[in-house]
């Protein structure tokens, strides 16, 4: 059964959301240990599957337990790590 996004229990991140009610499956099988576990984690899906959501997870997670951190994102084009930049920059602040 798919996740609802109110699992993130946080009105703040579910606002960032506004396009679906639920997470899909891949997201809702990673959710919890993205979400409540230090454990690290490889996510192989397809292109389109939600994997930035899912990464967003984790970040979410660094943001709530060590706020002083900072996230390091790899992408294989300068284009694709521009996007997250951008899209992040909005999300999270600069």
């Amino acid at each position: 059964m798919p996740l609802p996004k109110s699992a993130l229990n946080n009105p703040d991140y579910e606002k960032l959301y506004p396009k679906f009610t639920h997470f899909n499956p891949i997201q809702t099988q990673v959710f919890h240990t993205l979400m409540h576990t230090d454990y690290n984690a490889l996510i192989g899906a397809p292109t389109g599957s939600g994997k930035t959501i899912i990464s967003e997870f984790a970040m979410y997670r660094l943001f709530n337990q060590h706020p002083d951190l900072k996230v390091i994102y790899i992408a294989p084009l300068k284009a694709l790590a521009k996007e997250r930049i951008d899209d992040w920059g909005d999300k999270f602040g600069k």
